[in-house]
């Protein structure tokens, strides 16, 4: 009795004496959360730089995207709803109208810069009621956030008011490192010229953090790169026009309805880059596709289906 007297005693010394966990020793988040509102997206518009999570919360009644890109230096938010997203709107309303020439005139007028933006990922295709979430390695900088989904032939980053955006967010990362580490993944998912192949692990029935390794990148359209794209594939479910919808350059890509349920994905990053996404999936049958043309045919879609266990 003694004994275990003498062990108590020690064990509570030892324990007085041991520093608690402090927070700073459990892993830390660096999460920026916005909220679909109408035609805007709403939140902190300041994050800390490093490994960073940005999570949109949908339930703007469409599908939505939200890609996160680089504005260069002496770039505004002001710049690019003005010199981009007019110019393309406005070529895409002649596009519509079936005036080839003065659309292509249009999309001309792209200012010199624009090769200077740099895509960051960002979560991919959501419809209605999914939160999308994609974590990067973001530098300190200005960042904008934007979705130009198509509804009625007006893109979703357009605002026909002077000075207005529509979905077109100004973030600042600060040089305030976030101190988030690097997530883990259930399943990696390689992407060269020639297409997806999922290098390690796979797809499971319900919460999913995938890494996306950009191994090879190149421009299509001088605009758009490889990403990833997620959608449910039911029973009636047009698997190539949902394989073809992301494909913002025809009239009808990108436009809502979507024709399939989107449940997440991840945006373009440069060559090189890894990025995370996380989905939550039911058992069924699952495609995955690139905002690119011809993505079945260029290699980048991807079937998989998930067993009730």
């Amino acid at each position: 009795m003694k004994q275990v007297l003498i062990a108590a005693a020690l064990a509570l010394a030892l324990s007085a004496c041991s520093p608690a966990p402090s927070q700073s020793d459990q892993p830390q988040a660096n999460t920026l959360e916005l909220e679909v509102q109408g035609m805007s997206f709403a939140g902190p518009d300041t994050i800390r730089s490093g490994w960073t999570t940005i999570r949109v919360v949908n339930n703007g009644g469409m599908t939505h995207h939200a890609l996160v890109y680089r504005l260069p230096e002496g770039v505004t938010a002001e710049m690019v709803d003005e010199q981009i997203v007019g110019p393309i709107q406005r070529s895409l309303t002649a596009a519509i109208a079936g005036d080839t020439e003065m659309a292509a005139q249009l999309a001309a007028t792209m200012p010199a810069w624009v090769g200077d933006l740099t895509w960051l990922g960002g979560p991919g295709m959501m419809s209605d009621g999914v939160t999308g979430e994609a974590t990067m390695y973001l530098e300190p900088g200005n960042y904008l956030v934007e979705c130009y989904v198509k509804t009625n032939g007006v893109q979703h980053n357009f605002n026909p008011e002077p000075g207005e955006f529509g979905m077109v967010f100004p973030l600042t990362v600060v040089a305030d490192e976030g101190g988030m580490a690097e997530p883990d993944a259930n399943v990696t998912l390689r992407l060269t010229n020639g297409g997806y192949q999922i290098s390690d692990g796979a797809f499971v029935s319900g919460d999913n953090s995938v890494r996306v390794r950009f191994e090879e990148q190149r421009l299509y359209n001088n605009f758009v790169g490889h990403d990833a794209h997620m959608f449910r594939i039911e029973s009636d479910t047009d698997v190539d026009a949902a394989a073809n919808w992301p494909d913002f350059f025809p009239i009808d890509g990108q436009q809502t309805p979507a024709p399939a349920h989107f449940v997440g994905g991840i945006h373009d990053m440069p060559q090189g880059a890894t990025g995370y996404f996380t989905v939550r999936l039911e058992p069924g049958d699952y495609g995955i596709t690139a905002e690119i043309p011809g993505a079945k045919q260029n290699g980048f879609f991807l079937r998989f289906s998930l067993d009730n266990d």
